[in-house]
């Protein structure tokens, strides 16, 4: 697995366009006229939109030695699930996005089966870092373990999914750098909000409209990253009973989770 060297991109490069045709070699099915696109869905997903700001936080970035700390992450979760090795590609994070500064830390991720994209801060810790590349390392070895087109992904799916990363981080750093939304409802509330909000929906998918993503991060009339927080729950509860560890259960199909605990 390498983290690539995206400050070395951004140095030579002069315009976001310059930049994207450096990620048209890893994704091999598109077009050179599709690559801006591309770049807009990774936006949407945190990474940085001000190309004065993020060259700023990707020198501070390298200057750190965020790189280095990142491949050192990358040795030690690939050993402890014997994951996939995947290119990590790190970019500076949208620190204008409210939401990803409120409920994710300055800090974001998007995971494929073949790749793992980080969208950081300059000013978060290496913990905080961590605890980022736990998270959507972790997507990359579901995917692998459970492979799905992104187009058959389930809301079930996604929020489990979504849930294991998580339990991932709480098994290594314990409450210390979870998510904030892991604690905003009780679990009588998350039982109501499961049973209620989300069952009759589990079998959504992302492209049959708003409702995917207005339950999975609470928006409209829905609670702040309900899905993120129920999945987060469900799965917690059955590592709990069942007592396993996330490593047990990454292979593990996705309605197994729901079935009752015996």
């Amino acid at each position: 697995m390498s983290v690539e060297k995206t400050y070395e991109w951004l140095e030579k490069a002069s315009s976001m366009q310059e930049l994207s045709s450096c990620l048209l070699p890893y994704f091999k099915e598109a077009l050179k006229a599709d690559i801006m696109s591309l770049v807009s869905h990774l936006q949407a997903h945190g990474m940085f939109r001000s190309w004065a700001e993020g060259r700023r936080t990707m020198k501070e970035l390298e200057k750190k030695g965020i790189f280095h700390h990142v491949k050192r992450e990358e040795r030690l979760l690939r050993k402890r699930w014997n994951g996939p090795d995947v290119p990590i590609i790190v970019f500076p994070v949208n620190e204008r996005n409210r939401r990803i500064r409120v409920d994710f830390g300055s800090k974001s991720g998007l995971a494929f089966q073949d790749k793992l994209f980080l969208f950081l801060s300059s000013h978060i810790s290496q913990a905080a870092i961590s605890a980022i590349m736990t998270h959507e390392y972790n997507h990359v070895c579901r995917l692998e373990n459970v492979p799905k087109e992104e187009k058959d992904m389930t809301l079930l799916d996604t929020i489990i999914l979504e849930g294991l990363a998580e339990n991932a981080v709480y098994e290594r750093f314990g409450e210390s750098e979870i998510a904030g939304w892991t604690s905003i409802y009780s679990e009588k509330q998350l039982d109501h909000f499961q049973n209620r909000l989300i069952k009759p929906h589990f079998e959504l998918k992302r492209h049959e409209g708003r409702l995917f993503s207005n339950i999975l991060f609470g928006k409209g009339y829905y609670p702040d990253m309900l899905g993120y927080a129920v999945g987060y729950n469900i799965v917690k509860k059955y590592l709990s009973k069942k007592k396993l560890k996330v490593s047990d259960v990454i292979s593990l199909p996705s309605e197994a989770f729901i079935e009752p605990v015996l």
